[in-house]
């Protein structure tokens, strides 16, 4: 008896990261989106396990994309695969956070979420209403809201001050604002 012939597709091979890091012009994103979407996740167990928590972990990953894709024109991927870079990367902006937490704990008393002046200068229901705010965000955020809202320190000069990346102190600030808005405005109804 014959077999009858099967109709197989051909299977089409994934491009690999090198031919999609590669990609320029207007489909140079959706490609290195294709990328991220191939190791956010593993990408991602490795951060937790480093830090811990999980919005660290996010911006690990994330400031170890916006790396790659600063660099990807330069990169010389080991057996076309973004992967090892990708996790070395992690783990050292993983390290680098660790010690950047480390280090302001040790420096910074619990209290100095706002400015001494700010803090000597009496408790008024304002201020009071805004150390309550500060003290709900996480130790990290408030630090940063503190440098960039009330020392008005630029973006990069607030990363370079605590150890981060600018596009971290961006993310961050960002939420921080978001929760301040949300606590201020609840704190008002009241």
């Amino acid at each position: 008896m014959g077999e009858e012939p099967v109709d197989v597709e051909p299977m089409r091979a994934e491009p690999t990261d090198g031919a999609l890091l590669a990609v320029g012009g207007a489909a140079a994103q959706a490609s290195f989106a294709h990328v991220m979407r191939r190791h956010s996740g593993v990408l991602y167990a490795i951060a937790y396990r480093q830090l811990g928590n999980v919005a660290d972990a996010e911006e690990t990953v994330q400031d170890a994309f916006l790396l790659l894709w600063r660099k990807r024109g330069g990169l010389h991927l080991v057996g076309d695969s973004a992967l090892p870079w990708l996790v070395v990367t992690v783990k050292n902006v993983a390290a680098n956070r660790r010690r950047s937490t480390l280090r302001r704990s040790r420096h910074e008393a619990p209290d100095a979420v706002l400015p001494p002046a700010a803090a000597t200068t009496g408790s008024s229901e304002v201020e009071d209403l805004i150390r309550r705010a500060f003290g709900h965000l996480p130790p990290l955020d408030a630090e940063i809201a503190r440098l960039c809202l009330i020392e008005d320190l630029s973006y990069t000069d607030a990363a370079a001050r605590l150890g981060l990346t600018e596009g971290a102190v961006r993310n961050r600030l960002s939420r921080a604002r978001g929760r301040l808005r949300r606590d201020l405005g609840e704190e008002r109804d009241r």
